[in-house]
């Protein structure tokens, strides 16, 4: 049994553990409960605890996930890829490749049934729909060969593989099934949840609000918010975020003040060029995603090209930008890899300058010809944090400073 169990544990794919102080560490997942994680690490076991815990990723690059043809979201978040739905007498039978029998699951927990392909205008529709006061069930349909969509308002009844009925204005409507985008379920009061261990992400594109844990061999068996109970191949997790609560990206906050001072002084009614210099959220100053360039690897004989790493998360600043923030309660430390945008990293040189009300906490220059620099700095119990580009030795020539993965964590 013993030999068995060292077999299974070391056929485990590897994972990267991310923890709120910025420690990135890689293993093999030996335990993992509500209560926090067991890790082997070269050959040593290595618990963390749950609120220590801020992302479990998938080492290496999943396998791609079969064609779903509709996508449920439930009213606890939970979202589930389809094979196959139909309803019958407000009970839905969903068939998806995580069960291998399909969940049986009341329409009164049903947020969302949203058919592939799924479409950039469904979801904005449904968003903007959403944050109103609905007065019913939301029949979306396609239009026009499928480059518009529209909605009626009315009460939605059973759904066959064929048609969805349909009561609006108290008539019964079929509506057949190839001219619907999405379905949407009213809701007089959203239930009051508690929040979740964390949220997981599977390979399959499913994403669960997880109440309870437990990895059983290879198997790991959990409970949504919703009281959904699944058991997952732990090969199939994609990630575990235990974010919540624990860090905010100053990306999706806004600052209490910013201001751009350019090397020239613009004319302050000019707002268009004024708003140039203005920092950019989760974006480059070039519309794109934001990139660092990391310095050439050399692998014996073979030396690779310099790697430029995406990330979803930061600023791009120019010099000179002044921004301040107000520092949600319990959070502990600053952290955030700064570096210059590789598009101007020849030229770019800034000096960048981390502070509290008070004190300056951290200070540097950002060189573009250098590697990317790693900051992390304790708050001290501040509840503003202020960041200053200043202009570097080459004035504003390529002073574009990308500050990625930039936030406060307990």
């Amino acid at each position: 049994m013993f030999l068995v169990a060292l077999a299974a544990m070391s056929a485990r794919a590897q994972v990267r553990v991310t923890t709120v102080d910025g420690t990135s560490l890689t293993g093999t997942i030996l335990a993992w409960t509500a209560e926090g994680l067991t890790v082997s690490i070269e050959g040593q076991a290595t618990k963390i605890a749950a609120d220590r815990l801020l992302r479990i990723n998938a080492a290496s690059e999943p396998a791609p996930s079969n064609a779903v043809t509709a996508r449920l979201e439930l009213v606890d978040g939970t979202v589930l890829p389809l094979s196959d739905y139909q309803v019958v007498d407000h009970w839905a039978t969903a068939t998806m490749s995580l069960t291998n029998q399909p969940l049986k699951i009341p329409t009164n927990d049903i947020r969302l049934l949203q058919f592939a392909p799924f479409e950039d205008r469904v979801s904005k529709l449904w968003k903007e729909l959403s944050a109103k006061q609905l007065e019913g069930d939301l029949l979306i349909v396609h239009k026009k060969k499928r480059t518009t969509v529209d909605f009626l308002t009315g009460l939605l009844g059973d759904v066959s593989d064929k048609q969805v009925a349909f009561l609006w204005d108290g008539d019964q409507i079929p509506v057949k099934l190839s001219k619907v985008a999405a379905l949407g379920y009213f809701h007089a009061n959203e239930p009051e949840l508690p929040n979740a261990i964390c949220w997981l992400k599977t390979t399959d594109n499913a994403s669960l609000p997880v109440a309870s844990i437990l990895l059983d061999r290879e198997m790991l068996q959990l409970t949504t918010l919703g009281g959904i109970e699944f058991q997952l191949p732990l090969g199939s997790v994609l990630e575990a975020d235990y974010s919540l609560g624990k860090l905010v990206y100053l990306s999706d906050i806004q600052p209490i003040r910013q201001q751009w001072t350019p090397q020239i002084e613009l004319p302050k009614a000019i707002k268009l060029i004024n708003n140039y210099g203005a920092a950019r959220q989760d974006q480059s100053f070039a519309g794109s995603i934001l990139t660092l360039k990391w310095p050439e690897q050399s692998v014996g004989k073979t030396r690779s090209k310099s790697l430029i790493k995406s990330y979803p998360k930061g600023l791009a600043l120019r010099s000179r930008t002044k921004l301040e923030y107000r520092i949600p309660p319990q959070m502990r430390r600053f952290i955030a890899i700064a570096g210059i945008d590789p598009a101007t990293a020849s030229q770019g040189h800034v000096r960048l300058e981390i502070a509290d009300r008070d004190q300056v906490l951290w200070e540097g220059e950002i060189d573009g010809s250098l590697p990317p620099t790693e900051i992390q700095v304790d708050l001290n119990g501040a509840r503003q944090l202020r960041i200053f580009v200043d202009f570097g030795a080459n004035l504003d020539f390529g002073d574009r400073l990308h500050l990625v993965e930039a936030r406060v964590t307990k």
